[in-house]
């Protein structure tokens, strides 16, 4: 039954029943113990970790067809790495790979080593970059849910501001219900409720496009009637069509 033996090139060839497989020689071994895993953030390998990465890469698409060159070339014959014998090696993988059952020429490797094929690097790398900007989207969204009322408040406080003048400063805006939290503020500020008639100002910052409009709902039925508010002055033109009026200018009997 073939074994491991340890050694270095000359010695292997001093038996025709021995064929060297350690560093230099076509059956060596490209990973290493203290190299870097496939995986850029992965530690330093260990010598166990290098004999599984090169006996998944023998069940790799490309790795099988050197595995069925290995089985014929080393079948019958004991392997020398320079490996001491007391620490895994990869002449345990060809030594069991050269010793397994076959169909023909060729040799089946499924069976002969455990763990599932290894993946290429590419693959590992750009599946840690994919759940890299999963966990960076994440935490956006959930940042921006946080702070979408603050936003969304802020914002309408500043563009009434800038559209109604000082006196837009009275104005108590709060957070409406959540929308595409992402893209769209929306807020509200309740200004009266009079002759059966509830009115608000709402502000929208949609895709950056920015708007208050005053809405009119009736208390007692599901009729609304919403305006685009442009200045101060049209702002009161409106107001002057609601049962608000009477109060708000109560000269000349409310008429303008």
């Amino acid at each position: 039954m073939p074994v491991r033996l340890q050694g270095a090139a000359p010695d292997a060839a001093l038996s025709t029943a021995c064929a060297y497989v350690g560093p230099l020689s076509p059956y060596a071994n490209p990973f290493t113990a203290g190299d870097r895993s496939p995986s850029s953030a992965g530690p330093p390998m260990g010598a166990e970790e290098a004999v599984d990465l090169f006996a998944a890469t023998l069940r790799g698409p490309v790795g099988r067809c050197y595995a069925d060159e290995f089985a014929r070339a080393l079948r019958g014959l004991d392997l020398m790495c320079t490996c001491p014998l007391d620490v895994p090696c990869h002449a345990d993988v060809l030594l069991r790979l050269a010793d397994a059952p076959g169909d023909g020429d060729t040799i089946s490797t499924s069976n002969s080593m455990e763990g599932p094929a290894m993946p290429h690097p590419i693959m590992v790398s750009a599946a840690e970059h994919l759940t890299a900007g999963e966990k960076r989207r994440t935490a956006a969204r959930e940042d921006a849910f946080r702070n979408w009322g603050p936003r969304s408040t802020k914002a309408a406080a500043h563009f009434a501001h800038q559209l109604l003048g000082a006196e837009a400063v009275t104005l108590e805006w709060q957070t409406l219900g959540l929308l595409s939290f992402e893209e769209h503020l929306q807020a509200f500020a309740p200004l009266d409720t009079t002759g059966g008639q509830h009115l608000e100002l709402y502000y929208s910052d949609q895709g950056g496009t920015e708007s208050i409009t005053l809405r009119v709902s009736c208390m007692s039925c599901p009729s609304q009637h919403v305006h685009q508010v442009t200045s101060l002055e049209q702002l009161g033109q409106l107001l002057s069509q609601t049962p608000a009026w009477q109060d708000i200018s109560p000269r000349d009997g409310g008429t303008l």
